[in-house]
């Protein structure tokens, strides 16, 4: 009998030890993964963006949440970027952030819009990101950036490419070659865009008071430039 009664109470104690190591695995298990991988590296030229993404494929059932943190920055002098996660975009490479969740069937996302203005070299972003409910399991996602000069880069041109004044823009003779204008967001999103001409005045349409990314294309290489528009 009392072997029976001890027998009873190790087998419950085996249940208890097993239903434990379920719920801690569960808890500590990582349901997505990285894709490609938690690197990308990119190599562009000066004037040039460079968009890179991160997924957190998600082929479980279950939501997920990410919390991320910027770990480190290394970047040369004028170069800008910006940072989206799931569905928002953030104007920098701010500092923290909490996603909102991602549902079954769906994907999470890190993206990166780097934008190596005047100067060639390298740029390293590193940011620390893990999923809410399980905190001890901290990924490192790193984008690097390479831009190298092209000729005439490394120095801004002697004369400017476009003057705008208030919401009036028009290309100077050495901005012969390009044939459109376009207004980006910080985000990315183009906002306006139109094609241009040396000599032929155009006016911008009003716009939110903001930065933007003023881009121009056409046979010459790509400028792309922050800016402040504002009509008012």
């Amino acid at each position: 009998m009392w072997f029976a009664d001890s027998g009873k109470k190790i087998y419950k104690q085996l249940l208890v030890v097993v239903f434990l190591s379920t719920a801690t695995g569960s808890a500590y298990s990582q349901t997505y993964f990285h894709s490609p991988n938690n690197t990308l590296v990119a190599n562009t030229t000066v004037n040039n963006s460079v968009t890179m993404n991160i997924t957190q494929v998600h082929p479980g059932n279950d939501t997920l949440q990410f919390v991320w943190e910027k770990l480190s920055l290394s970047f040369p002098a004028d170069w800008t970027a910006t940072i989206c996660d799931n569905t928002t975009c953030y104007p920098s490479l701010i500092d923290s952030s909490t996603t909102l969740p991602v549902l079954p069937g769906d994907d999470g996302f890190m993206l990166v819009h780097c934008f190596p203005n005047t100067n060639s070299g390298t740029g390293i972003i590193r940011y620390l990101i893990y999923e809410i409910s399980s905190p001890l399991q901290v990924d490192t996602l790193t984008w690097i950036i390479h831009a190298g000069s092209t000729a005439g880069s490394d120095k801004p041109d002697s004369k400017p490419a476009y003057t705008l004044n208030g919401n009036d823009f028009q290309l100077t003779e050495t901005g012969n070659g390009y044939a459109n204008l376009s207004l980006l967001d910080l985000s990315g999103k183009e906002v306006f865009s139109a094609g241009i001409s040396p000599g032929a005045p155009l006016a911008i349409p009003a716009l939110p008071s903001a930065f933007y990314y003023l881009v121009l294309s056409g046979n010459n290489k790509i400028i792309r430039q922050k800016i402040w528009y504002s009509t008012n």
